[in-house]
């Protein structure tokens, strides 16, 4: 089995959920690190059905349609189980602003500032949110068997994207100098 089908798996042991559903907690619970799309969802969730792991149940209407829902069936549980058991495998890591500083010597300053600019950015919303969510599940009794567990997660989150920052700003700081001396390197001839 593939990855997508355990994260499909895991959130439906939480609750019975449409691909929709799935998709919405996937973008909103896992976005800092990891992703699925509608197409990796919805064909898992039917492969999932038919080797008996998930099950649909009750039609639930949203705008008018049908979404079919789906819910965890024992030999579901038992494989997601089986999963959390195995080793972890090797994370795979691409940062596409580590490849553009790697051969940023080819560009001007300038626009690797850009780059950093957005990166920066982004992981900065990103741990704000984070920290909305760590805001939200302190305030909420732990009554869920999985909300400390959660909470851990969250912190990885924090402690990553606090570390991008970190970088970020040392990084910009490099560049910012790197900058400064191209500058001053252009001047020097002006001045004989």
């Amino acid at each position: 089995m593939r990855q997508t089908d355990y994260v499909i798996l895991g959130l439906l042991a939480e609750q019975p959920l449409s691909g929709y559903q799935i998709k919405k907690l996937v973008d909103i619970r896992f976005k800092f690190f990891w992703s699925e799309s509608f197409g990796q969802i919805f064909p898992a969730l039917k492969s999932l059905a038919a080797e008996g792991l998930a099950e649909e149940c009750a039609q639930e209407h949203t705008g008018g349609r049908a979404a079919k829902t789906y819910q965890i069936t024992p030999a579901g549980r038992e494989a997601l189980v089986a999963w959390l058991g195995q080793p972890v495998e090797k994370e795979s890591l691409r940062l596409e602003i580590l490849l553009k500083t790697y051969f940023s010597n080819y560009a001007a300053p300038e626009v690797m500032l850009g780059h950093l600019a957005a990166f920066e950015q982004s992981h900065a919303q990103q741990l704000h949110i984070l920290g909305l969510f760590q805001k939200e599940l302190e305030r909420i009794p732990d009554d869920d068997e999985n909300h400390r567990e959660v909470l851990r997660v969250i912190d990885f989150g924090q402690k990553v994207n606090m570390a991008y920052l970190d970088w970020c700003r040392e990084t910009r700081d490099y560049f910012e100098q790197k900058q400064a001396r191209l500058r001053e390197a252009q001047d020097q001839p002006d001045k004989k």
